[in-house]
């Protein structure tokens, strides 16, 4: 008894190698989109904890923060706490806060008086001071020394919400009166802006009280 036997005939081949082409071309269209897929969710996780970070890191001086003493859309000046009791400020309880652009940073900086004397007196009038002008001439004292941290890095932009107010003084006055703080600010994700929102309360309000000059 004769087989006949036969080989694949030209167009078997080419429409085998057409739809295995098509397979192929299924297979990577679809681990594209899963590979783009776990990337999206990827850089959503990143950007949601790196703003409940931004939030946590915030919020820590804040909250317990006896007052702002200044407030601007960039930066904001608080008074952290009354560290010797004697509701009035000095140097070593205040704490600048300032978003750098060029370093992408909102940073936040303080003082320390190694000799115990340079900082300590009160002032009598917080709204009359120009805190940021009052860092630099601290900082240049002998024994005292300027410390800072970055809260919240990879940053493209942000702003504090702050009124628009007519001079520096009842913007001052206005910021020891302010018990929330609001910022909308961008993340870089991976090279992706993502818009974010926070805010806080000054929970514990209590500005403090005028000693005699």
């Amino acid at each position: 008894m004769t087989r006949n036997r036969r080989g694949m005939t030209l167009l078997e081949v080419l429409l085998a190698v057409g739809v295995m082409g098509l397979v192929g071309a299924g297979v990577t269209s679809m681990m594209s989109a899963l590979t783009v897929g776990m990337a999206q969710q990827h850089d959503a996780r990143t950007s949601v904890l790196r703003a409940s970070l931004a939030q946590a890191r915030l919020s820590s001086y804040l909250t317990r923060a006896r007052c702002l003493l200044d407030l601007e859309p960039t930066r904001l000046v608080l008074w952290l706490e009354d560290a010797d009791g004697d509701d009035v400020i000095d140097g070593t309880e205040v704490r600048w806060l300032n978003w750098e652009s060029g370093r992408g940073a909102l940073r936040i900086a303080w003082l320390v008086d190694s000799e115990g004397v340079a900082i300590e007196d009160p002032y009598s009038d917080p709204a009359g001071i120009d805190w940021w002008s009052e860092f630099d001439t601290l900082r240049a004292l002998s024994g005292v020394r300027d410390l800072h941290i970055d809260l919240v890095s990879g940053l493209d932009s942000w702003a504090f919400t702050a009124p628009m107010l007519g001079s520096a003084r009842v913007r001052r006055e206005a910021a020891m009166n302010t018990r929330t703080i609001d910022a909308a600010y961008e993340l870089d994700v991976s090279g992706v802006l993502v818009q974010h929102c926070l805010g806080d309360s000054v929970r514990l309000h209590d500005p403090p009280e005028e000693s005699e000059p």
